[in-house]
């Protein structure tokens, strides 16, 4: 390669910055001859460090677990431009696609959660809502009807609820088992988002039944893949960032539940941690209402936990392998999250011999009371 004098590499190298009427990919080429690197973009984000402009979003839970809530929170805090848990926000027009909710009490949540932040009614923000109207996947006509409003309302948010109700039936039923379902998700969510560039699409999916059973551990280390109903291409080939939620408690308990990022086609910062999320509310089911986010200090004991620290009333310490003959109903994963939860609520300990453990002669000062009073209660425990 032919080595430029100094002073004219400067030259090209200001020439080639400078050279707009160059096409992106020659641009690059004399950028890395030169041995410049190209700008590299950042992420632009919907919600900070969360939800990315231009992904294909899907959360998924079993039915009754907060999605709807969930996407209502969401909607009204894009339209007015509040934070959602300390991340930021990008303010813009929201649509809601809903096939599922009746309308008066999807209403009622964008109400409930609009009066928290200000507002008398949802309608005083920048929010449309398109419910039980007809939409189904894989309709031309339907998605062209759909096209129009957002062509027209430009939304930065789509929210979409759910997948299982809106598969067509008829000459041109879909089942959620098909092996083209995916491919049809995804070339009408596309679609809907080059109908408005700036956007993210967020498909509610409901989960397998098996999938109210797992604990939070267990849902932390799974492929979205196998939690969603239907074929596997729904999330291979419809989703680019998946969100797990999963109902914790609820009234007259306090109603929690969590959300796990799945990272899928870019890194998502939030996706390190596991965001437990309190509904707060004037009364049950009236007045304003809004969610926070909470410690994890406040989730109560998994089932797992509740049944392993019952070995240990005796006061006395316990080896692993003990643990194991004790509880062979439970696969080695299983107790491993019982084991590792009283580990880290400080519960139980291991200091003085690895693999062998004994309660915490501290525990009633250095863990969180109410979960001290769960381990001890009749309650199944969380999952």
């Amino acid at each position: 390669m032919t080595t430029l004098p100094t002073e004219e590499l400067l030259k090209r190298k200001i020439e080639v910055l400078g050279a707009i009427w160059l096409s992106t990919d020659k641009y690059e080429v004399e950028l890395a001859r030169l041995g410049l690197c190209p700008p590299v973009s950042e992420p632009e984000w919907l919600i900070e460090d969360w939800l990315p402009i231009g992904h294909k979003g899907e959360d998924t839970a079993p039915e009754g677990s907060f999605k709807t809530i969930w996407g209502c929170w969401q909607s009204v805090c894009i339209a007015s431009g509040n934070d959602i848990f300390g991340h930021k926000v990008r303010q813009g027009n929201v649509l809601i696609v809903d096939e599922e909710t009746p309308e008066t009490s999807l209403e009622s949540h964008l109400h409930r959660f609009s009066q928290a932040l200000g507002s008398k009614v949802y309608k005083e923000l920048p929010i449309t809502v398109l419910s039980m109207t007809g939409f189904r996947f894989g309709r031309k006509v339907e998605l062209d009807k759909l096209k129009k409003t957002i062509d027209k309302i430009q939304p930065v948010f789509v929210r979409l609820d759910s997948l299982l109700s809106m598969l067509p039936g008829g000459r041109q039923r879909i089942a959620e088992n098909d092996s083209n379902i995916g491919e049809t998700i995804r070339d009408d969510l596309n679609e809907i988002l080059d109908a408005s560039p700036s956007s993210l699409t967020l498909l509610a999916a409901h989960s397998k039944k098996p999938v109210s059973e797992f604990t939070i551990e267990e849902l932390k280390v799974a492929d979205m893949q196998s939690l969603v109903r239907g074929h596997g291409s729904i999330v291979g080939e419809g989703c680019d960032t998946g969100y797990i939620l999963k109902k914790l408690s609820e009234y007259p308990e306090p109603t929690r539940f969590t959300i796990i990022t799945k990272a899928r086609r870019q890194a998502i910062p939030v996706s390190r941690k596991i965001v437990y999320v309190e509904i707060e509310e004037e009364t049950y089911g009236k007045g304003w209402a809004r969610l926070k986010e909470v410690s994890a200090d406040v989730i109560p004991p998994s089932t797992y936990a509740k049944a392993i620290f019952k070995l240990f009333a005796d006061g006395k310490p316990h080896s692993g392998q003990e643990l194991t003959k004790t509880y062979a109903l439970y696969t080695k994963g299983q107790i491993s999250i019982g084991v590792g939860e009283l580990l880290t609520r400080r519960v139980i300990l291991n200091t003085r011999k690895p693999q062998v453990y004994h309660l915490n002669p501290k525990r009633e000062s250095e863990c969180n009371g109410d979960y001290l009073c769960g381990l001890k209660s009749s309650n199944r425990g969380s999952l």
